[in-house]
This record gives C-alpha cells, sequence and structure tokens, in this order.
C-alpha cells in the first residue's frame, strides 16, 4: 500500500512539473512568436493575439468542454490524472506570462519551446496523465470513427489548428514554424517515453542452439525463448533462439553466440518498449 502511495505521488508530481515545462514552452519560446504545437494553444494564440484573451482561460474553458464530453470513454483511472494535467497546465500558462517572452529569433522560439513542451508531454504522458486538448478530441473523433487510430486523428486535428492561426494572421510562415516546433516537441515527449524502456531484439539461428541458450542463460542472465523455425531454402525444421536484452547488455550476448558459432546468423533489431520481468512493469 505504501508503494502505491509513493508511486502516485510520484506520478502526480511529474503531471505538474511537465505541465510547468508545457507552459514555459508556450509562454516563453512559442506564443511571443504567434506560433503554436497544434490543437488548443493553437486558438488560444489566436485569440489572445486578436481578442487580448489569456491562454489560461482558454485552455481551461476549452478542456473542460471537451473533458465533459469525453468524460465517460475516459478510464476511471485517468480521470483524476487528466482532471489534474489541465488545471495545473491553465495555472501555469498564467503564471508564466510574469516570465519575460523570447522575441525576435524564430529558430531559437522553435528549438527551445519545442524541447521544454517536448519534456513537457512526455512527462505527462510517462505519469499516464494528459493536459487535454487534441487527446480528449482524438477521444471523442474515435467513438465516432473507429477505423482511423487516434494518432492519426490528432495529427489532423494538429495540423488543421496551425493552419487556422496561420490565416487568422495571414502568415504562412507562422505554418511552417508551428509544424517544426510540433515536430521538435513530439521527438522529444517520445525520447522521454523512451527512457529506461528501450531493449534490443536478439534472433539466433544455429546448429548449436542448445549450447547457446546454456552459455546466454548462464553467463549473461538473460532468457532465451525457442522458437520452432522452418528454413524456407532448405526446407529443413530448425529452432531459432530470441533474446530480448538492454543494449548494453547486446554486445555481451553476441559475444557469447560468436564463440560458440562463428557461423550463426544473428539479427538485431531495437524494441521500442518492453514490458514484463527483468524489463518494465507491467502495471507502470
Amino acid at each position: 500500500m505504501r508503494q502505491n502511495w509513493k508511486k502516485h505521488l510520484i506520478e502526480y508530481a511529474l503531471i505538474i512539473i511537465g505541465s510547468f515545462c508545457v507552459a514555459v514552452g508556450l509562454n516563453v519560446f512559442l506564443v511571443p512568436s504567434d506560433l503554436s504545437l497544434g490543437g488548443i494553444s493553437a486558438l488560444g494564440t489566436v485569440f489572445l493575439h486578436f481578442f487580448g484573451i489569456p491562454l489560461s482561460v482558454t485552455n481551461l474553458v476549452l478542456n473542460a468542454i471537451l473533458f465533459l464530453l469525453a468524460f465517460k470513454l475516459v478510464g476511471k483511472a485517468s480521470v483524476v490524472k487528466t482532471v489534474v494535467g489541465i488545471l495545473s497546465l491553465s495555472l501555469f500558462l498564467q503564471l508564466t506570462t510574469l516570465i519575460p517572452g523570447a522575441h525576435g529569433d524564430m529558430i531559437l522560439s522553435v528549438v527551445c519551446g519545442g524541447i521544454a513542451a517536448g519534456v513537457g508531454l512526455g512527462l505527462v504522458i510517462r505519469a499516464g496523465g494528459s493536459t487535454g486538448g487534441s487527446d480528449l478530441a482524438g477521444v471523442i473523433i474515435k467513438k465516432f470513427a473507429p477505423h482511423i487510430s487516434v494518432g492519426a486523428i490528432i495529427f489532423v486535428i494538429d495540423c488543421v489548428m496551425i493552419a487556422i492561426a496561420a490565416v487568422s494572421f495571414g502568415n504562412y510562415v507562422i505554418a511552417f514554424y508551428s509544424a517544426m516546433a510540433m515536430f521538435v516537441a513530439t521527438k522529444v515527449a517520445d525520447a522521454i517515453l523512451n527512457i529506461g524502456d528501450a531493449a534490443k531484439s536478439i534472433y539466433i539461428m544455429s546448429e548449436k542452439s542448445d549450447e547457446i541458450t546454456d552459455a546466454i542463460l548462464e553467463g549473461c542472465d538473460r532468457g532465451v525463448t525457442k522458437i520452432y523455425s522452418k528454413g524456407g531454402y532448405s526446407g529443413n525444421d530448425r529452432l531459432m533462439l530470441l533474446c530480448v536484452s538492454s543494449p548494453k547488455e547486446a554486445p555481451k550476448i553476441i559475444k557469447t553466440v560468436k564463440a560458440i558459432d562463428k557461423s550463426a546468423f544473428v539479427i538485431i533489431s531495437d524494441a521500442r518498449e518492453v514490458l514484463g520481468e527483468g524489463f518494465k512493469d507491467m502495471e507502470a
């Protein structure tokens, strides 16, 4: 029970810290140059520019509407985290207006704003939370268009919002730089999400599969799965070994294989995320 409380405390701390990073990326770097990351932030930039409505107000009101629409579609475990994410981001969007914004250098705004927002989004999503916006809209639309992936829906929404901002400002250069910022933020968020989860999948085909299995189990302390396979050219039945390891352990495993069978055929590929014993907890 104590471990669960500690885990939840860390998750909510990550959501709050992540929301602050997103707010800094928007208010300090992107908004001063009329840039956005798509979604509600794009509409917020337009409302701020033409009507003087604070980004924090736009974020809170529009996300509240989306949350009410998506309430039944959001898992119960995610409801509180989503509310915390929306409220935290709205609060920090207001507080970070006190920080002087960066003006004049679009590349600086794109890179720094994209990195800050990407780190923030990565932390929030890693903690199982959400800052609302395109995510919630994607959940709602997915209900009526189940054949379309949520990722595709969110991408289209963000692109449409960026286009609306560009048309509103009458400056298509803004759309280009906003798309760049969105790209940077996405890549950084992906990197944050993959920290500690990256692994290598090693496929081994050898006539000495039993010896290699024993050597990996004993010398490398990694599990091995034996997969029955059939050679396409020879038509012979054989065993293919699958071993999943961390990137640091992979060279040792390959060296072990080569020491036993220099003619072994080895395929090494990246595993984006691995769940289970020895890796990321299934409940994480």
